[in-house]
């Protein structure tokens, strides 16, 4: 055999090779620069990235939670490289904090739990809608969580669920004290499908978590009494296989959720219940802040619109203008 056919030769068995080392598999954890990936033979792999992989991004923080991905791994290295990211069918992404760049949450989600305390840390509406956008963006299914119902009266749960009452969202009432047969619809929710709970620190995404699947032994806090807000327990993402074909993906506890590729211009596509009132308004470019004719503030005046919604329009409008 000439020495020309034996390189030939030795090449293609490289590659061979190499190709046989191929695998997929779905990104279940992320810790510092490190991914813990599930294979198709249901073993984990610890990875990192290719080098070359986001050559080309501002931000090399890309790959999340709940990707499929392919990767190699050869018998001889203690880690993995990922080489690159299938098509996501959904994701939860926002503006990284200080940094005008892309912060992927989670992909590939069915559901996303908004969670809410009704006390304990207080109600945030500004950001139950920079969530709803979010998964508008994201192509994701949102789910309204509220949780510690035990802490309040029911005009309470009522006030806070009334400006929601018309934006065709499903909502959960849920407290640690309640029977299982009240979280049956907590339960459908989330079996068969891939769930993401995001919420702040301290409204209780992970006791509520453990209180129907105690194996995962997620580790709690408490909200801290002089701030009044959550304490991070949870300070990663971390997708969890609750049983055959069901998964959720807990979340580090948030204080700002900026939004990830909305503008001024095209708020009113991905907002709750402003887009469905848009199309009359005389202007095409109405922004439903000024304008003459706008249509949506006519059904804010007759009552159609809850003014709670409008106001965290605005709130979100006001806080794109300033980018």
């Amino acid at each position: 055999m000439s020495l020309k056919k034996k390189r030939i030769k030795e090449s293609l068995a490289t590659k061979q090779e190499i190709g046989a080392l191929e695998k997929w598999g779905i990104v279940r954890k992320r810790i510092k620069g490190f991914y813990y990936i599930q294979s198709q033979d249901g073993k984990f792999v610890e990875c990192k990235i290719k080098g070359n992989l986001f050559k080309d991004d501002l931000f090399k923080n890309q790959v999340a939670v709940g990707d499929r991905v392919i990767f190699n791994k050869s018998p001889n290295d203690s880690v993995g490289l990922i080489q690159r990211i299938e098509p996501r069918k959904s994701f939860l992404s926002r503006s990284r904090v200080g940094k005008t760049v892309e912060q992927v949450i989670a992909s590939n989600i069915d559901h996303l739990l908004i969670v809410c305390a009704a006390k304990d840390p207080a109600f945030r509406p500004n950001l139950v809608f920079r969530m709803l956008v979010a998964a508008r963006v994201g192509n994701i299914h949102p789910v309204l969580v509220i949780t510690k119902s035990d802490l309040v009266q029911q005009q309470q749960i009522d006030e806070i669920l009334e400006p929601f009452r018309k934006l065709e969202l499903d909502w959960i009432i849920s407290s640690l004290f309640d029977p299982p047969e009240k979280d049956e619809k907590f339960l459908n929710l989330i079996l068969n499908n891939v769930t993401v709970l995001s919420g702040q620190s301290g409204v209780g995404k992970s006791s509520m978590l453990n209180k129907f699947f105690p194996d995962l032994h997620l580790k709690t806090g408490n909200v801290n009494m002089r701030t009044t807000r959550g304490l991070h327990t949870t300070t990663f993402a971390e997708m969890h296989e609750l049983n055959k074909g069901s998964f959720v993906i807990d979340t580090p506890g948030i204080r700002e959720f900026g939004l990830w590729n909305v503008t001024q211009k095209n708020l009113n596509e991905y907002f709750p219940i402003i887009e469905d009132y848009q199309h009359g308004c005389k202007h095409r470019d109405c922004i439903h802040f000024t304008e003459p004719g706008c249509v949506v503030q006519a059904d804010l005046e007759s009552g159609e619109i809850h003014p709670t919604v409008y106001q965290g329009y605005l709130a979100i409008l006001e806080s794109l203008q300033r980018k």
